[in-house]
């Protein structure tokens, strides 16, 4: 890869990592952002924007040299994982199952982006644009065109520009999905007892609620639930300490509500990954599932592995016809499953219920369960 030039459009944590992945390899790489991460100034304070990245995917960050720069504050291992049904039967995956010291971490996705930001800048082949924005695209040329009319060419031109992306739009890519009609709140919040290093998600018709813990006093609260509920708290900070209270409380005794806000969830799915033969979409510009198992960030990093096992011995156009079928496969499943998840675990319905409950009592053989865990932790 060392005579190929990348062009990537969005600097975010898959951008970014990817930028830094094909640097890594050889490659010149162009990566445009217009609002790039403050690499100094970072308070302690989580921000209510996290992930949860796991072990496979952690390890392979760190191979890249994240480790060595990121605010250690700003990550906090997590060694279980447990899931709760609606009639109360619950199953916990415990990283020591498979021999491991945790399954995966819970990282502020500003602290990881400015971490890939910082390593960015010890490569020599790599160009941070933050002032201009690709305004056009050229595929046979191989060129884009920036708002004031300059030009840069390129050998692969990489969508990392998120749900609304630009690469997207410019290579004129349809999309199959559809609202959820529900919002995810995030609350960060102080707690008056210290929190393991596990987190857990409960089913209810509504939605399901969960937690992450970000330290030992400190917790990202999560809750699903209709759209027009979870504005409606937005607007009373009291109303949204008492709710939370109520739904938490009995699981983490008291705690003090520090921020909270909410994102909409949708789900599209790009019918194409890539165009011309030289354009390729990663992450959230291909697809957006249902945030409830964090899986999110964790495709569109092995969206980048997949990249990267197929440019340094194909011609481009066939490396991403081969990126192309592998993850649109594999994200596809993934989709599927989550949807799957979330309709039948929520349900009212006795049998759906009851099914929910045989389900997790099956995944509690060890051989399944070691196979699950194995799953979770990206291998």
């Amino acid at each position: 890869m060392r005579d190929l030039t990348v062009v990537i459009n969005g600097g975010g944590m898959v951008g970014a990592a990817s930028a830094l992945a094909l640097a890594k390899a050889g490659a010149y790489v162009k990566l445009f952002e217009s609002h790039p991460p403050k690499l100094e100034g970072q308070t302690d304070d989580w921000d209510l924007r996290i992930s949860s990245v796991n072990l496979s995917n952690w390890q392979w960050l760190r191979s890249l040299g994240v480790h060595e720069v990121i605010a250690h504050s700003k990550v906090r291992d997590y060694q279980r994982l447990t899931v709760t049904t609606q009639s109360g039967k619950s199953l916990t995956f415990d990283a020591s199952e498979v021999d491991q010291a945790s399954l995966g971490v819970m990282v502020e996705n500003n602290a990881l982006q400015a971490a890939l930001w910082q390593c960015l800048r010890d490569y020599e082949s790599v160009e941070l644009v933050t002032e201009k924005r690709i305004n056009s695209l050229n595929p046979h040329d191989r060129t884009v065109e920036f708002t004031n009319g300059e030009r840069s060419s390129f050998d692969v031109l990489l969508g990392c520009d998120g749900a609304n992306s630009i690469i997207a739009q410019l290579t004129h890519t349809a999309y199959r999905g559809w609202d959820y009609d529900q919002r995810c709140l995030l609350a960060n919040v102080e707690l008056e007892q210290p929190v393991a290093s596990e987190t857990w998600e409960v089913f209810r018709p509504q939605g399901p609620y969960a937690l992450l813990p970000l330290s030992d006093s400190k917790a990202c609260l999560i809750d699903y639930d209709k759209r027009a509920d979870i504005r409606s708290l937005q607007h009373d900070k009291t109303a949204l300490q008492t709710h939370l209270s109520q739904v938490f409380e009995p699981h983490l005794g008291a705690f003090q509500l520090i921020k909270a806000a909410s994102f909409p969830l949708q789900r599209k799915h790009a019918l194409n990954y890539c165009s011309y033969g030289c354009v390729a979409l990663l992450g959230d510009s291909a697809h957006s599932i249902h945030p409830m198992a964090g899986q999110g960030v964790n495709l569109g990093f092995a969206d980048i592995q997949c990249l990267l096992n197929e440019l340094p011995n194909k011609p481009v156009t066939q490396a991403l016809n081969g990126y192309e079928k592998q993850r649109k496969f594999e994200n596809a499943k993934m989709m599927r499953l989550m949807d799957a998840l979330q309709i039948s675990w929520r349900s009212s319905n006795p049998i759906a219920r009851l099914l929910a409950d045989v389900s997790l009592n099956a995944a509690s053989a060890p051989i399944l369960k070691h196979f699950l865990i194995k799953q979770a932790i990206g291998e």
